[in-house]
C-alpha cells in the first residue's frame, strides 16, 4: 500500500465514524427540514440549476487545466504521490471512502445522509452575513479553493468558486436555510455522478 493509498484510507475511516456518530445524534431530520424550501415545483428550477451548475464546474475546471496543466491541475498530493500515482493524485480526499473495495456503497449511502449537515457547515461557513458583491466574491473564492485543502486540483478549486456563487444567490434570497437546500442538492448530484462511476456506467 502506498502512503497516497494509506492516506484515503485513514480518510475514509475518519470519516466514516464521524458520520455514524451525526446520525446516532438524531439531528438528521433537523438539517434535512431545510429541504422544505423546495416545497412543490421549486424542487424542479433547483434541480435543473444543480445539474447546470456541476456541469459548469466540471467543465471549467476541465478547461482550466487543459490550458495551464502544470499549474491549475496540481495538487498537494502530488508531493505524496509515486511516479505512477502522481498524473491521477489530484482529488477529493472526503471522497476516499468510494473508492474502497467492498465498502464504497456503505459510504456512500452515509455520504449522501450527511450532504445536508455538511452543506449547512459550509453555508454558515461562507455565506453567512456576506451580501455585499466583494463580499460574496472573496467568500466564493474562498469556499473553492478551501477545497483544494482536501486534495482537489487548483483548477477544479477556483471552478467550484462559481457554485459559491450560485449558493450566494440562494442565502441572499432566502437565508442559510435556503443556500443550504441548493447545496446539498448539488452535492447529491455529485453523489449520483459517483454511484453511476462505482457501477461502471462512466
Amino acid at each position: 500500500m502506498t502512503v497516497l493509498e494509506a492516506l484515503g484510507v485513514l480518510v475514509a475511516a475518519a470519516l466514516t465514524v464521524n458520520f455514524g456518530l451525526y446520525l446516532r445524534s438524531g439531528q438528521l431530520r433537523r438539517h434535512l427540514s431545510c429541504l422544505r424550501v423546495l416545497r412543490g415545483w421549486r424542487w424542479i428550477p433547483a434541480l435543473l440549476g444543480s445539474w447546470f451548475v456541476v456541469a459548469v464546474v466540471v467543465v471549467t475546471g476541465a478547461v482550466l487545466i487543459a490550458a495551464w496543466p502544470g499549474v491549475m491541475g496540481w495538487s498537494w498530493l502530488v508531493l505524496l504521490a509515486t511516479p505512477a500515482e502522481a498524473p491521477t493524485a489530484g482529488t477529493n480526499l472526503v471522497a476516499s471512502g468510494l473508492r474502497v473495495p467492498g465498502f464504497a456503497w456503505v459510504f456512500w449511502i452515509l455520504f449522501v445522509l450527511n450532504a445536508p449537515r455538511l452543506a449547512m457547515n459550509e453555508e454558515r461557513a461562507f455565506r453567512q452575513w456576506h451580501k455585499t458583491p466583494a463580499a460574496i466574491a472573496v467568500q466564493s473564492v474562498k469556499f473553492g479553493l478551501v477545497h483544494c485543502l482536501v486534495g482537489v486540483p487548483i483548477a477544479f478549486g477556483l471552478a467550484l468558486s462559481l457554485a459559491g456563487g450560485w449558493f450566494a444567490v440562494q442565502y441572499l434570497k432566502g437565508g442559510v436555510r435556503r443556500a443550504t437546500a441548493y447545496h446539498t442538492l448539488h452535492n447529491w448530484t455529485l453523489l449520483a455522478l459517483a454511484a453511476l462511476w462505482m457501477a461502471g456506467l462512466l
